[in-house]
C-alpha cells in the first residue's frame, strides 16, 4: 500500500511553523485541525501551517512536502490506532468508537492521495471560501 510519508519538515522552510514534524514520518493532510476555525484568528505560523501543513503522525508536527512511499498494513493499523487516540486526546473525541471511524476515513483519504508511483512528491494548498474549507493536493517541485 501507498501512503504519505514526510521529506521536508516544517521547520526548514523560511516562516517559522507552530511545530515541525520529522522527515521520514507517515503524515495525513490533517484539514480538520482547522475545519472550526476562524481564519482571522490563526497566528502567522497557524496560518502557514494551515495553507501547506501535511500532520506527521509520530510527533503530530507540521510537514510541508511527503513523498508516496510504502507501508505495510501493520504500520497502517498502528497509526490508524494512533490518530484515533490523537483525536480523543487533542481534539475532544469523547468516543473511542467514533475516533477510530475518523481515523479509518483520514488515513483512508490520505493513501487515497498516493497514486502516483513511488517517490512522487506531494505538496497541499489550503484556503477557506464561500463554500468552506477547500484543499488541493498538487505534485511539489
Amino acid at each position: 500500500m501507498k501512503f504519505p510519508r514526510i521529506i521536508r519538515p516544517g521547520g526548514q522552510e523560511r516562516r517559522t511553523v507552530a511545530a515541525p514534524a520529522k522527515a521520514g514520518e507517515w503524515a495525513v493532510t490533517g484539514a480538520f485541525r482547522f475545519a472550526h476555525r476562524d481564519p482571522a484568528s490563526l497566528r502567522p505560523a497557524e496560518m502557514e501551517t494551515f495553507k501547506h501543513g501535511w500532520l506527521g503522525l509520530e510527533t503530530f508536527g507540521d510537514g510541508r512536502i511527503v513523498e508516496v512511499a510504502e507501508i505495510t498494513s501493520s504500520e497502517y493499523e498502528a497509526l490508524t490506532r494512533r490518530l484515533a487516540a490523537y483525536y480523543v486526546a487533542e481534539h475532544g473525541v469523547a468516543n473511542v468508537h467514533e475516533a477510530m471511524e475518523a481515523a479509518a476515513e483520514e488515513m483512508a483519504f490520505a493513501a487515497s492521495l498516493c497514486s502516483h508511483p513511488l517517490k512522487t512528491t506531494l505538496a497541499l494548498d489550503r484556503e477557506f471560501n464561500e463554500q468552506g474549507l477547500i484543499e488541493t493536493t498538487r505534485l511539489a517541485r
